[in-house]
């Protein structure tokens, strides 16, 4: 595990295919990593400032990449097949620090059983400039996913 400041082409984005194999696919970005927390307006009239608490966690991740058909581990291939359905999907956001992601490094996500993981509910292939873009979010009732150094599975 190295220490210190790092570059994107570092980071890999991993995805449950529809057999359940993890698969590395091709993406340029993604949108941010992590849990954002709404805030919930708890102030009374006669307080002086406005008081929050902050809410049920949500984990929305968006990606975008170039179109890659390769036969199993194209972007295409992988998203087209898990696109729409409701089999929670292992994800794995990883983060190398100055080479490729090693066990130790920053990492983000949550390994898929029947009642936890991510689903993908959106994929579209822009043909104008043969572009993928996919969304992400939580399967229904999951635990939150979260940060770590071990890959998941």
């Amino acid at each position: 595990m190295a220490t210190g400041r790092t570059v994107k082409k570092f980071t890999a984005f991993l995805v449950d295919d529809s057999g359940g194999t993890l698969r590395n696919i091709k993406v340029d970005s993604i949108n941010g990593v992590g849990l954002t927390f709404p805030e919930e307006d708890l102030t009374a009239f006669t307080d002086a400032i406005m008081g929050v608490l902050s809410g049920t966690p949500d984990c929305q991740i968006a990606i975008t990449g170039p179109l890659d058909n390769t036969a199993a581990t194209g972007n295409h291939i992988v998203l087209n097949g898990i696109a729409g359905g409701v089999t929670p999907l292992s994800l794995d956001v990883q983060v190398g620090i100055q080479a490729a992601w090693t066990a130790g490094d920053p990492q983000f996500g949550i390994t898929s059983s029947a009642v936890n993981g991510f689903l993908c509910t959106e994929y579209i292939l822009n043909p104008d400039n043969m572009r993928i873009s996919a969304k992400f979010r939580m399967f229904p009732g999951s635990i939150a996913p979260a940060w770590g150094v071990a890959a998941e599975t």
